[in-house]
């Protein structure tokens, strides 16, 4: 069960270095006058709009079960018990 779990962190933790290298590009590329991601990401929203709506919808799924978890439990931020 230990091995699942830290497979979990390294995923998460490499998601979230991939994100951060990815905003790094954006900022860079906005002050350097090159062609940003969103320049590519625009088109593909307006060509394709289901699949983006799904896309954010997914994310928000995520997002929300990450970062607003159970009310109890271990990673309930109470140490109550039902």
């Amino acid at each position: 069960m230990a091995l699942i779990g830290n497979l979990f962190s390294w995923l998460v933790t490499g998601f979230f270095g991939v994100i951060t290298l990815l905003l790094a590009f954006e900022t860079w590329a906005l002050y350097t006058n090159h062609e940003p991601i969103t320049d590519y990401v625009r088109p593909a929203v307006h060509s394709y709009p289901g699949f983006a709506f799904v896309i954010a919808v997914v994310i928000g799924i995520l997002l929300g079960h990450f970062l607003w978890g159970p009310a109890t439990g271990r990673t309930s931020p109470t140490d109550q018990q039902r």
